[in-house]
């Protein structure tokens, strides 16, 4: 049975990764600002679940301006890592309280423990 969840999970994230790659907005040559989010599941979270609401949160920032991709990663401690590319630092302040407050996120957001979770924004930096 364990097995069974593990190939699951794996199967989830690499569905993940792969309808990230196709999901993206623009070229990722376009994203000057990374926005870095990392937090826990709330206690008793399903990991099948948040990887299945993850995948439905594509189609919601798909539709934010600036959006540009992203990826999640789980650390060795079990948290999570949200890494989303964005065109400015003004895009990816406003989508914040946006998701936030958009119908389509709930399911989303009531499987993180918002107390864990930080956000961080950097620049892009080519070398």
């Amino acid at each position: 049975m364990k097995m069974l969840k593990s190939f699951a999970l794996a199967a989830a994230l690499a569905a993940t990764a792969a309808i990230s790659a196709v999901a993206e907005a623009l070229p990722i040559d376009k994203a000057v600002i990374v926005e870095y989010l990392e937090f826990d599941l709330v206690d008793g979270a399903n990991p099948d679940e948040f990887l299945r609401e993850t995948l439905a949160m594509d189609a919601v920032l798909e539709g934010y301006d600036g959006f540009v991709a992203r990826h999640l990663a789980k650390n060795n401690d079990g948290s999570w890592v949200e890494v989303v590319y964005w065109t400015s630092l003004e895009a990816a302040e406003a989508a914040l309280p946006r998701f936030v407050e958009d119908p389509r996120t709930k399911g989303f957001l009531a499987l993180v423990d918002g107390d864990s979770l930080s956000v961080k924004y950097s620049n892009l930096f080519e070398f």
